[in-house]
């Protein structure tokens, strides 16, 4: 429940985003693009070694990060990160 307008009103449960996906989305992406680490890190602005780790699961990466990867890709941040969320038919 939350307060809106005055009033108590239920809302829809927002399921936690599986971030153990990070890693998966962006070896993905980085493949379909048919970039290196290099060409990546050149293109987006965030370091080989970023990327490397976020790629391992070793960091899940900043909101700037992902930011400029989107960017970097072509897509909205919303798109890229889309595969973290629980699909509604689970």
């Amino acid at each position: 429940m939350f307060w809106a307008g005055g009033s108590w009103a239920v809302g829809v449960v927002v399921e936690d985003p599986d971030l153990t996906q990070l890693r998966v989305v962006l070896t993905a992406a980085r493949r379909r693009a048919g970039w290196t680490y290099e060409q990546l890190a050149a293109r987006s602005g965030v370091s080989r070694q970023t990327l490397i780790n976020v790629a391992s699961g070793r960091h899940r990466g900043t909101l700037k990060t992902w930011l400029k990867l989107a960017r970097a890709f072509g897509v909205s941040l919303d798109e890229l990160l889309a595969p973290v969320w629980p699909r509604p038919d689970q």
